[in-house]
């Protein structure tokens, strides 16, 4: 399932250079993203993202959640470009900067959607 999440996001590739970009998603699925940004990493490099997900309260951290994929499409267009990437968001971010109780929250809702 994918959600139509627009958020900022820094992604990074190396391609005998290190490159690093910025962008914005245009839907997020737990299995990778779909970024819109004027710089596009090469079909099939591999490409780390770092989602930032703004706090609730100002006096708080953003949330990053990263994915380490491969770009599987990228779309070169006048007035813009976006590229896919396909890998697995890692939690270990997400669960070092939420609190233990939200955290614990999303995964005995997804646990009893597997269910259900």
């Amino acid at each position: 399932m994918r959600y139509k999440l627009r958020l900022p996001v820094i992604f990074h590739w190396n391609d005998g250079a290190d490159h690093t970009e910025g962008g914005f998603t245009n839907d997020v699925a737990l299995d990778g993203a779909l970024i819109v940004s004027s710089k596009c990493p090469p079909l099939g490099s591999e490409v780390r993202i770092e989602v930032l997900v703004p706090a609730p309260n100002p006096t708080e951290e953003e949330i990053r959640i990263e994915c380490v994929g491969k770009v599987t499409r990228v779309r070169e267009a006048r007035g813009g470009a976006w590229f896919g990437v396909h890998g697995l968001f890692s939690d270990d971010q997400l669960t070092r900067q939420v609190p233990l109780r939200i955290v614990d929250s999303i995964r005995i809702r997804g646990a009893l959607r597997d269910l259900g």
